[in-house]
């Protein structure tokens, strides 16, 4: 909640995977105002209804901030890890999605 009673908008959110039918359930990732990473899903429909007695199910992972590079170097180990192109594979990744970076050498 910010100071005036609003709620704070998500700094940044991904859709993971979504699924429509009987029961649909969505994932999404965000990095919320405190940096903190968070992989979140919502299950909506039968199977909730049935198990819970309630439509919807919440559930989540959440990473405080201060272990966030940890996450991000072991995905980065798990894409690249025994890649001998990981380098320029890497910036090609981030080139598509339109990442900021900057590329040097050294001779």
């Amino acid at each position: 909640m910010t100071a005036e009673g609003g709620q704070r908008p998500k700094a940044k959110t991904v859709s993971l995977y979504q699924q429509r039918g009987e029961t649909s359930r969505f994932i999404d990732a965000s990095i919320n105002d405190d940096g903190d990473l968070v992989v979140s899903g919502q299950d909506v429909g039968k199977a909730p209804l049935e198990f819970w007695g309630d439509s919807d199910y919440e559930f989540w992972v959440y990473v405080p901030s201060k272990y966030k590079d940890h996450v991000l170097l072991a995905l980065l180990e798990e894409l690249y890890g025994g890649n001998g192109s990981a380098v320029s594979d890497f910036r090609e990744f981030l080139k598509s999605r339109g990442i900021h970076s900057e590329f040097d050498t050294w001779v």
